[in-house]
């Protein structure tokens, strides 16, 4: 058994893609695509992003430059300890 994955830009030719594969008689599945499209990403990574996003959403961040500030300060106790 062969899987053929085929994306569809223009639901509307969804109908008259179905009607050609039943006159085939091949089986098919359709999937509705409810989740943005993460390509070949590895489940992880996808995981690690939706995380991310929830993260950003609930206000779980810090600018740019907040970040680097608290490296600058880290990195400035370390010199003093060296």
């Amino acid at each position: 058994m062969a899987t053929l994955t085929i994306e569809i830009d223009k639901e509307r030719d969804l109908p008259a893609l179905e009607a050609l594969l039943t006159r085939m008689g091949l089986e098919f599945d359709v999937e509705d695509d409810d989740d943005d499209d993460w390509g070949d990403l590895p489940e992880a990574a996808i995981e690690g992003i939706k995380a991310g996003l929830e993260d950003f959403k609930a206000g779980r961040v810090v600018t740019h430059t907040e970040a680097m500030a608290q490296i600058d300060e880290h990195l400035k106790k370390s010199k003093v300890r060296g």
